[in-house]
């Protein structure tokens, strides 16, 4: 049954207010997009589903953040 639900993806814009970005069907099609989606960009993204009326998960990208570069720690390293 929850592959015949559409579910909605959200992410926050740069002041915090939702953003709407597309519509998946099905529960598992709908997170394995939203994970492609939080893993290119750094930001916050809600599967919502609006045949309930709720926020059915959140998900932020996992990578580490850019500011540990190999490049910085090989000047380091040769400084």
């Amino acid at each position: 049954m929850s592959d015949d639900i559409t579910y909605d993806i959200f992410k926050d814009d740069p002041v915090g207010s939702p953003l709407w970005i597309e519509a998946v069907q099905g529960l598992e099609r709908a997170m394995n997009r939203m994970e492609e989606l939080a893993a290119a960009e750094d930001c916050e993204y809600y599967l919502f589903c609006s045949q309930v009326g709720k926020i059915v998960r959140r998900m932020r990208r996992r990578s580490p953040r850019p500011d540990e570069k190999p490049g910085d720690k090989s000047r380091k390293m040769a400084g």
